[in-house]
């Protein structure tokens, strides 16, 4: 069940994750606007946000994780991100809405809606790691929507310190043959057919993504639509478990 607090603008969840041994816990907070010159035809501009905010604990912990989400939501709705959160993101959405209505100006007999999502998730989120997924989408016209993600994981030792692919495998040359088969296979590619087949010309093995997270299964290596492979190719998930990982990475050391 969700209840608003502003003016059907700022929705927050009142179910909560249990709190971790450290006190950490997370709710997830929605923001929207909609505004619609004619509903029965589907013109209208939406911009909702879903974004978890961190409580508890320690709070220089809970912050730095709150500031780290907040800088990504900023960065990807075009967010002034030296403003007041709340505020920016106000702003963002009346900005969004405001594009649409000009672009209904200049073309009268425009047919399509404009919007604006962004979903969230904590895969993880123990004593040790907290691991956010932040997935999202904007169109503004054209063939497709563009759909863009994040998926980060922090290390809470560390006064929540984001982890990079080589905080979390020990030999990212010794990923990657393993990685590549999944990723063909997550393609519905062959193991052996050649890797040309789904990335650009260009790219002659597969790189590390700039998104990779820890999970309880394993570790994930997510690519956003683009990054590697043309937008027909979609965005790559690619789950590599302890088991296939074996030595090269310390399951330990984040989720026993």
């Amino acid at each position: 069940m969700v209840f608003c607090a502003v003016a059907l603008l700022f929705c927050k969840s009142k179910d909560t994750t249990p709190q971790t041994t450290n006190g950490l816990k997370i709710e997830s907070i929605q923001f929207s606007k909609r505004h619609c010159v004619d509903e029965s035809k589907d013109l209208c501009a939406d911009f909702s946000i879903t974004y978890p905010v961190f409580s508890g604990g320690d709070a220089a912990i809970a912050a730095a994780l709150n500031k780290s989400v907040q800088n990504y939501v900023l960065s990807a709705v075009g967010g002034n991100g030296q403003s007041n959160f709340a505020q920016a993101l106000d702003t963002a959405g009346q900005q969004f809405v405001q594009m649409y209505l000009d672009i209904l100006k200049e073309n009268p007999d425009y047919i399509m809606g404009y919007s604006t999502e962004i979903t969230d998730s904590v895969p993880l989120l123990n004593a040790k790691v907290a691991t956010i997924q932040m997935d999202g989408y904007s169109f503004t016209g054209g063939a497709h929507p563009n759909p863009f993600g994040l998926l980060v994981s922090y290390d809470l030792s560390k006064g929540a310190k984001p982890l990079e692919i080589t905080d979390l495998v020990s030999d990212t040359n010794a990923v990657r043959p393993a990685l590549e088969k999944a990723y063909k296979i997550l393609k519905g590619l062959k193991e052996t057919d050649p890797l040309g087949d789904l990335v650009y010309p260009e790219i002659t093995q597969l790189p590390m993504p700039a998104n990779v997270g820890v999970v309880a299964e394993g570790i994930r290596f997510f690519y956003n639509a683009y990054e590697i492979a043309p937008y027909a190719v979609g965005a790559g998930d690619v789950l590599l478990t302890w088991e296939q990982l074996g030595g090269l990475a310390d399951k330990k050391r984040w989720v026993e």
